[in-house]
């Protein structure tokens, strides 16, 4: 393939996916640009079809390589010449676990910060062809079901964020012919060669597989039959959760239908998307761990799991709650501009009067000075971990609880729409 030839294909791709993408596109929209040739694509491709001013791009430093600096260095530069803001977000592991699944992990919260913050609910990736191909092989190799198989979608939801792929039908071998095309220079990551991580081996066996008739076509038709398979099981948990389960404030109640894990998918899909969503959990919990906890609630047991309590209820039905130690504490960052209020745990939203030393965080033990909680109708335990705003160490409001104080509380996107999108 020649150069030009490349490059006319890199362009009527990207648009193609533009155009065939299935949520809004938001006025300002974010891009992870890592400085790597993808991405350093997307960048440049996004500033020829949208305002660059409605741009907003942001780099992970992870603090692993020299060679990051001189990375985030060419993405500032070349961020500023096309006229888009340009952040840098600095991540660092703590030694614990895999690096690379903390990496990604860690990335991956650094940019869902940056985008709330920023009032973006749109962001753009870089993935391409080849890492698609890549990923389903790495799940090929541990045993993935239909979920794992799916791979990534163009256009998916991961924690309330639309994602958009542009480049997903697009070889990585292109996307550097398009930039060298173009005179538009990118960093190569030494790390991407390097065979001790998992999808540098994957992509060492995908030679061997071709030559066994394992090809790159063959491998993105199953993607395909694989995501089809998974829309449909997607669509039939949701009209099961519609009838079986309950959404009450930030809880769920799951009646005796949705119990039963033993046989059928659509009960051990739509637990498994309760505890994801209650728990903000990107990653749902193993089956074995799903079906014990749900079986001792069903015994009568109050158990925790994945920063969730299940306890039960009445006429056999159980509660799934928010675990208020789970919970982590926010402060709204001043140089921002946000006239109207402040995301907290992921699913809620809290409006009010604001004031740059503030707190929100779980009510805790902030329940004694609400006299009117039992008014809410909601448990005690649920209470203590909605949200509230703290100042000063003092307790300013609980909507859930009855105390408001100008402020209020709501979910950003409930359980029955949300859980069953198409996520990452």
């Amino acid at each position: 393939m020649s150069v030009k030839t490349a490059s006319a294909d890199v362009a009527a791709t990207f648009q193609r996916a533009l155009h065939d993408a299935s949520f809004s596109h938001q006025d300002t929209l974010g891009l992870a640009v890592s400085g790597g040739g993808d991405s350093i694509a997307l960048m440049h491709l996004a500033a020829q079809v949208r305002d660059p001013h409605k741009l907003r791009a942001i780099t992970v430093n992870h603090g692993l390589r020299p060679e990051a600096r001189e990375e985030i260095a060419l993405v500032s530069v070349q961020a500023g010449q096309l006229g888009i803001p340009h952040t840098v977000v600095d991540w660092e592991w703590d030694g614990t676990g895999n690096l690379q699944a903390a990496a990604r992990d860690g990335r991956w919260a650094a940019l869902r910060a940056w985008a709330l913050a920023h009032n973006l609910r749109e962001v753009w990736l870089g993935h391409t062809e080849d890492d698609q191909v890549e990923t389903v092989l790495m799940r090929l190799a541990r045993g993935s079901g239909i979920d794992g198989l799916r791979a990534m979608y163009p256009h998916s939801t991961r924690d309330g964020l639309h994602i958009l792929r542009p480049l997903l039908g697009c070889a990585r071998a292109d996307l550097r012919a398009w930039l060298a095309d173009n005179k538009i220079g990118w960093c190569d990551d030494p790390s991407n060669e390097d065979p001790r991580f998992d999808r540098v081996r994957a992509r060492q066996m995908f030679s061997q597989l071709e030559a066994l008739g394992l090809t790159r076509k063959r491998l993105l038709q199953t993607i395909d039959h694989m995501q089809a398979a998974h829309i449909s099981l997607q669509t039939a948990a949701q009209a099961f959760a519609k009838r079986h389960v309950r959404q009450d404030a930030g809880d769920l109640l799951f009646a005796p239908e949705a119990l039963d894990l033993e046989k059928a998918d659509a009960p051990r899909r739509v637990m498994a998307a309760g505890f994801a969503w209650v728990g903000n959990r990107t990653y749902r919990p193993r089956f074995e761990q799903l079906q014990a906890t749900v079986e001792q609630a069903r015994q009568g047991a109050t158990v925790t799991l994945g920063g969730c309590i299940m306890t039960p209820a009445d006429g056999g039905v159980v509660r799934l709650m928010r675990e208020a130690a789970a919970t982590k504490a926010v402060q709204r960052d001043a140089g921002i501009p946000d006239t109207k209020g402040v995301f907290w745990d992921s699913r809620w939203f809290l409006e009010g009067p604001l004031e740059g030393d503030m707190v929100y965080k779980a009510l805790g033990e902030g329940i004694t000075q609400c006299p009117d909680w039992r008014a809410s109708g909601m448990p005690r335990v649920s209470l203590l971990a909605s949200p509230a705003v703290w100042q000063s160490g003092a307790l300013v409001a609980a909507p859930l609880a009855g105390l408001s104080n100008g402020w209020s509380a709501r979910i950003v996107a409930d359980f029955h729409t949300s859980a069953f999108a198409i996520e990452d």
